[in-house]
């Protein structure tokens, strides 16, 4: 029997996750799960989101995760949740160091870069490229769109897109339920997907290979290391613990791994607390009185999904059967039992549930990879960009839409959005105020979850244009003769949702480029 080459091009798809990042593989029209092999020996399909410190040695993945019973080694766990407030200059304080958030991120894929050459299953040439799909939350915010994909290729993966989670979820449904007879009349899928730290929904329209996103919705701050807490604060009540230990590492990933344990048939889950008493010690929460304190939370999912069936399709929240609208659960905590029986409850033939809820990214991410696979995604802007404007000479704030929530983005192969304004400003200095947000009022002002971009000094003046810090020069109105320069906005943005604004003047020849990006 003839050994395989090792290959030297190899198409990955990477969902980075709270707790676990998964990586498929493109094998000839098949998407198999890749495993890893521990020092131990143990194979797992997936890769710990997690990294250790002690002083100057950082560990990360499955060397993190043998360090797990050493105290000399400080754990960080659920990386990916802290992104979500981070901005480009975020530091972290690990192992007694302060280490800026992008480059501990760069190193955690670096050493998943590593472990797929050395310790997978992988046939891969020691020098091979890896050419990855990457998975990020529907709702992620710009920031944390950037740290994912700027770490991901300085960790020396070639980076073929970034595609928002729920779609690719909605890319794996289609590969595996379209063959069924009874799913082939389906137009459109929502996709329930709730991972360890966040809670993402999306609308997709489906047209044979074709999938549009219509809209997204979620909880930004929700997911299964929320259930952790629930089940430690319940396990150390029980036991007559500190309620402060609640945020102990070791307290989390027991939870964490009796939670993923558990099933329908799950009466009481057995939570080890020896750790904290010096003995053997371990307490049981009655299933019943975990799930009790777990409904506030799915009862905000459930929510979530009535309401954006409810504004897409009035009357689909009713929870009747429809073939054009099934709900399909994917995520890791979407394993919870009760989120499928309240869900089961709810909206009845309906539900769909991923036969692999925690892969189902994963997989889509690597057909999404696959150029033989004929798969095509259309998504969108999640959330409303733009800037703020004086208006009435200067009496009132107003808000200018750059790109508006659910402004598609350009597919693979399609030119940037292009979007511009141009006028003659009414001061020497333009202070350019970037946000985002979910919603804009009838006013057309900014409403919801609303978060500052960066800011940005621009010299209208021609007499201003060498100046370096413009930034400390006192903003004026220009006289009337003075405003007759002409000045230039130029808003480009690419497929994985980054904006780039160009800001030219006229009358002096000045060209200044900025990434825009969400600010601390």
């Amino acid at each position: 029997m003839t050994r395989k080459r090792p290959a030297s091009k190899i198409r990955i798809g990477i969902d980075f996750g709270t707790t676990r990042t998964l990586v498929v593989s493109v094998e000839k029209g098949n998407y198999p799960l890749v495993t890893f092999e521990t020092e131990g020996g143990e194979v797992h399909d997936w890769y710990p989101s997690l990294i250790a410190a002690r002083g100057s040695e950082i560990a990360f993945g499955w060397k993190a995760w043998a360090k797990q019973a050493d105290e000399d080694w400080q754990k960080f766990r659920s990386l990916k949740r802290l992104l979500s407030r981070a901005n480009v200059n975020s530091i972290i304080e690990l192992g007694g160091r302060e280490i800026p958030l992008l480059e501990l991120l760069t190193g955690y894929f670096r050493a998943l870069r590593h472990d797929l050459l050395e310790n997978s299953n992988l046939n891969a040439h020691r020098g091979a490229t890896f050419e990855a799909m990457v998975g990020i939350p529907a709702n992620a915010n710009s920031n944390q769109r950037f740290l994912t994909l700027e770490a991901v290729r300085r960790a020396d993966f070639e980076v073929l897109g970034m595609v928002n989670e729920p779609s690719a979820a909605g890319i794996e449904y289609t590969y595996r339920y379209r063959r069924k007879s009874d799913e082939r009349r389906r137009e459109s899928l929502l996709v329930y997907d709730l991972g360890g730290g966040t809670f993402d929904l999306s609308i997709i329209q489906i047209a044979e290979l074709n999938h549009r996103v219509v809209t997204t919705a979620g909880i930004e701050y929700l997911g299964g290391d929320d259930f952790d807490s629930i089940l430690a604060r319940l396990a150390l009540a029980r036991g007559g613990l500190d309620p402060n230990l609640q945020s102990d590492f070791w307290l989390l990933e027991e939870c964490r791994q009796k939670k993923e344990d558990m099933n329908p048939n799950t009466k009481k889950i057995h939570i080890d607390l020896s750790r904290f008493m010096g003995k053997d010690f371990e307490v049981a929460v009655p299933a019943p009185e975990f799930y009790e304190q777990c409904l506030p939370l799915v009862e905000q999912t459930l929510s979530a999904v009535d309401a954006i069936l409810a504004q897409t399709s009035p009357g689909e929240a009713s929870g009747e059967s429809s073939p054009e609208a099934a709900l399909y659960l994917v995520g890791g905590a979407a394993e919870l039992p009760i989120i499928s029986r309240l869900s089961r409850e709810r909206y009845g033939r309906r539900l769909l549930r991923s036969p692999y809820p925690r892969a189902a990214t994963a997989i889509g991410l690597a057909i999404a990879a696959d150029e033989m696979s004929g798969y095509t995604l259309e998504d969108q802007f999640t959330r409303h960009f733009g800037v703020w404007r004086e208006a009435d000479e200067g009496e009132n704030i107003s808000f200018d839409p750059i790109f508006t929530k659910g402004t598609p983005l350009p597919s693979r192969g399609q030119p940037l959005l292009v979007r511009s304004r141009r006028y003659r400003p009414a001061h020497n200095i333009g202070h350019f105020r970037y946000i985002e947000c979910s919603q804009i009022d009838s006013k057309g002002l900014p409403t919801g979850d609303i978060a500052t971009w960066d800011e940005i000094y621009f010299p209208f003046d021609p007499e201003l244009a060498g100046v370096a810090e413009v930034e400390k020069i006192p903003i004026r109105r220009l006289a009337p003769l003075e405003a007759a320069n002409e000045t230039e906005e130029v808003y480009t943005c690419d497929r994985q949702g980054m904006v780039k604004v160009t800001l030219i003047n006229h009358a002096t020849g000045l060209r200044r480029s900025y990434r825009l990006r969400r600010g601390s």
